[in-house]
């Protein structure tokens, strides 16, 4: 790898339309704006502080190591689906998160995972300028929701985590994948389940000491004959996997309430003003389109593909 200083990479990419000075000196505190959807706090960064974060993924974060064959959240071409397909071939399964993620992700530990990483790492002066990236990617010391630079660090963060639970899965014929925070675990065998917590809460410790936890009051188990639900997808008898018949007659009702009554369509979606129901019902008709597209195709037959394709495509950061 031809290695170079932040400063050259900074000038190949910004060409003389961003100064190096200006990427020095901003004041990260007063370069975003927080704003709450649906019960967590989003971190917007402004135009400047976006542009040098989108700079930042693409000369390291984006190169940093990620366990592909565990991890299928922020990352191209692959999907919740895949995340969960890997396991419609198992009767048993697990399924829990880590408590609190990105508030879990703190600049100790984000420094540690680019410093362990340096064969991947492009820029020769890193070591000189790690304390300003560290600034610009943390909200008091951690990992801020809507950064488009902490899904990739969050992802690079677990990677040694990813690679020793993957092992200890194979050698228990398990089959391990990450979605985000999610945390699936699926075998053939009842006795191997048992000794999925405590190995991944010992893991866990190993890794990231106390600062990295299981949401135990998040975790289950699913036996034979039990309905198979992860992550909204769900494990049909036969070994597909589809939406939740819940969630696409809950988004059908959602779709004649929006087109007929506005306030019906607001409460229905249990927000306090019209914009948060439209982003919420945009982000779930968003995640159906990601694990079956046909469903969306049938609420345009139905609802006029217009009015459809119109929700899909409202931001939630708008």
């Amino acid at each position: 790898m031809n290695k170079r200083p932040l400063e050259q990479l900074f000038f190949a990419t910004f060409r003389e339309k961003q100064k190096f000075s200006d990427f020095l000196e901003l004041d990260i505190n007063s370069a975003y704006s927080r704003k709450d959807y649906d019960g967590r706090s989003i971190y917007i960064p402004d135009k400047n502080l976006k542009l040098y974060l989108a700079f930042l993924s693409r000369v390291l974060f984006d190169r940093l190591p990620v366990k592909n064959d565990v991890v299928f959240s922020y990352r191209k071409g692959v999907n919740v689906v895949d995340a969960v397909e890997k396991h419609s071939v198992n009767r048993y399964f697990f399924q829990s998160d880590i408590k609190n993620f990105f508030g879990s992700i703190d600049r100790k530990l984000i420094g540690n995972t680019i410093l362990s990483a340096l064969d991947a790492c492009p820029i020769s002066d890193i070591e000189q300028w790690l304390d300003k990236i560290l600034d610009l990617v943390t909200v008091d010391d951690a990992l801020p929701p809507g950064f488009p630079t902490s899904p990739s660090i969050s992802n690079a963060c677990l990677y040694e985590f990813d690679k020793k639970l993957l092992t200890w899965c194979e050698e228990n014929e398990l089959i391990y994948t990450r979605y985000a925070d999610d945390i699936i675990i699926s075998g053939s065998v009842e006795e191997k389940m048992h000794l999925i917590i405590p190995k991944t809460t010992e893991l866990l410790c190993c890794e990231f000491g106390d600062r990295v936890n299981l949401n135990i009051t998040k975790t289950k188990f699913t036996r034979p004959g039990e309905k198979v639900k992860i992550l909204g997808v769900a494990i049909l008898p036969n070994g597909k996997v589809s939406v939740d018949g819940r969630l696409k007659k809950h988004s059908e009702t959602a779709m004649h309430c929006f087109l007929k009554d506005k306030e019906k369509f607001t409460s229905f979606l249990k927000e306090k003003d019209f914009e948060r129901a439209l982003k919420k019902f945009s982000g779930q008709l968003n995640y159906i389109n990601t694990v079956d597209p046909s469903f969306l195709d049938k609420l345009r037959k139905k609802y006029g593909a217009t009015a459809v394709d119109k929700m899909i495509h409202i931001s939630v950061g708008s």
